[in-house]
């Protein structure tokens, strides 16, 4: 399965992980960027704007440890390292035509909440995707994804499957969704 990525091959503009955060915190979507640095989002406090990322490579972003009250989107966009852990996805996650470069770490988080949904489709993901311990109390979809050194999405690592209150639509994935470990051992 060959997937179609739109992003255009360069972005626009470099600008840092300040200004990049800057913009986030005004409610303001990063596009057509190259993010310098390590961007990170992470506040124990309820983070109440919604999120959106589309057409950018960034170096290092990290949204862990945060409870996004809103959607977050990031679409046709590269991430040389990024993680999610401990995150709370309050208003949905989408995810869309991205590659991840390195390991992505989702443990511990979910939660989208009713009417949320999250939705994982077209990315390749050339490191492992660890979902150890995560909840998804409303609609999940993973469809049409490239995981070349898998996920633990279906498996039991530590014998805890990740929980769904509603069945997951798991459609047209390729690579091992089902790893019983929380990464390449």
């Amino acid at each position: 399965m060959a997937i179609d990525h739109n992003m255009t091959k360069t972005p626009k503009h470099n600008i840092s992980q300040e200004k990049a955060t800057a913009l986030l915190n005004n409610g303001i979507t990063l596009k057509d960027y190259y993010v310098e640095g390590e961007l990170k989002i992470e506040t124990v406090d309820g983070w109440n704007k919604e999120i959106v990322i589309e057409n950018c490579i960034i170096e290092y972003f990290s949204g862990s440890v945060t409870q996004f009250e809103k959607a977050v989107s990031i679409t046709n966009s590269r991430f040389k390292k990024c993680q999610f852990v401990f995150t709370y996805f309050l208003g949905g996650l989408e995810i869309d035509n991205c590659i991840f470069d390195s390991y992505l770490d989702f443990q511990a988080g979910g939660h989208n909440q009713f009417g949320n949904s999250v939705l994982i489709s077209n990315n390749e993901f050339y490191g492992f995707v660890n979902f150890f311990d995560c909840w998804y109390e409303n609609e999940f979809t993973a469809k049409k994804n490239n995981f070349l050194n898998g996920t633990n999405l279906l498996g039991k690592p530590h014998n805890i499957p990740v929980t769904f209150d509603i069945d997951p639509n798991i459609i047209d994935n390729i690579g091992q969704l089902n790893f019983d470990h929380e990464g390449i051992e």
